[in-house]
């Protein structure tokens, strides 16, 4: 299947694809279509359809039984039922970004064929999305990766359960709270979760994240105290916390991960750097943007020799020093006024 048909800045309304076509791609951008239909015993791998008048999605769909990527974008499609495309045998990439979806569903009439058997990476970002029923992603049994980010989530249930997913995106959402009690994914190694407003961490998030290696908090409303939960992620290589105005961290063998190698506390407001523990000296703290103005030189690991202190009233930012003992001779600090820090 070589042959491709590619429809861009048409006035075209309606589009039907004829019993035992054959494309390798199609792709339909900017147009004015909103019937779509497929006739039976059609192949074809790629779908494209951006920019577009479709309500909904063509219960048709489902007769692309060589279908491995499908892409729908800029439509007016409010709701979806993952059912139609549950029995798509070679689907492995599924976009639906950048639509009106408020209800994401699977109806889950299921038969005797395996529901989802090689759906990969499901993109969802950017949608209306007010919550989310984690259940719905359970049958998709090769899961890697599920991006919700950017929608307008506040309530999050269901349990996350899946023994292939890596990598979750939620960010960019109005998410207060969240129950991981019943999640089960041990190959998850990064999630993000920026830009929402948790006050505390999801519940039991050290047990369902054991295995997660990078995580990302950035922009929600933590308190200081999140960072004894962390301390507990015994595989956690990179954590962001940026602008949380947290006003002071803990810093000890408690609250640092015994693997971590990069924190980032920039754009906070902590006023002074007390670092006594450092797992290696290949940690790297970020604390820049902040309102630090005094750093005890005999409470700080000699581990630490990679610091980020730019935009604090004192920088004594360093990045090539060899050992924590050349710090204190050879470091050169700088003081500067900060507006934010003024008051």
């Amino acid at each position: 299947m070589q042959t491709a048909l590619t429809v861009i800045e048409s006035p075209l309304r309606g589009f039907v694809l004829e019993d035992n076509a054959t494309f390798y791609t199609i792709g339909l951008e900017k147009t004015q279509l909103d019937v779509i239909s497929f006739g039976t015993r059609c192949n074809v791998e790629t779908l494209k359809i951006n920019y577009c008048k479709l309500t909904q999605l063509p219960k048709s769909i489902s007769n692309l039984k060589a279908l491995q990527s499908f892409t729908l974008s800029h439509s007016f499609v409010p709701a979806v039922d993952l059912n139609l495309l549950a029995e798509l045998p070679r689907l492995a990439f599924l976009d639906l970004s950048k639509n009106r979806l408020h209800t994401l569903y699977d109806s889950c009439v299921r038969t005797a064929t395996p529901s989802y058997p090689l759906l990969a990476d499901l993109y969802l970002r950017e949608n209306k999305l007010k919550s989310i029923n984690l259940d719905v992603f359970r049958p998709m049994v090769s899961l890697t990766k599920i991006d919700l980010s950017h929608n307008h989530i506040s309530v999050v249930s269901g349990s996350l359960v899946s023994a292939s997913l890596n990598l979750l995106d939620l960010s960019y959402n109005r998410i207060v709270e969240m129950d991981c009690c019943g999640w089960a994914v041990p190959m998850l190694y990064g999630m993000d979760v920026n830009d929402n407003r948790f006050p505390a961490l999801p519940t039991c998030l050290e047990q369902a994240l054991q295995n997660v290696t990078r995580l990302s908090f950035d922009s929600n409303q933590l308190q200081p105290d999140v960072m004894f939960q962390f301390g507990r992620l015994t595989s956690l290589q990179y954590l962001t916390l940026t602008d949380n105005k947290l006003p002071y961290v803990t810093l000890n063998m408690s609250t640092i991960p015994r693997e971590l190698r990069y924190l980032n506390l920039s754009h906070n407001k902590l006023k002074h750097l007390d670092v006594p523990y450092v797992p290696s000296k290949d940690f790297h703290i970020d604390v820049s943007s902040n309102c630090i103005s005094n750093v005890d030189w005999d409470r700080v690991s000699v581990n630490l020799t990679k610091i980020g202190m730019g935009d604090n009233p004192l920088d004594c930012s360093v990045y090539r020093i060899s050992t924590g003992v050349d710090i204190q001779s050879k470091l050169v600090c700088k003081r500067q006024r900060i507006k934010n820090c003024d008051q």
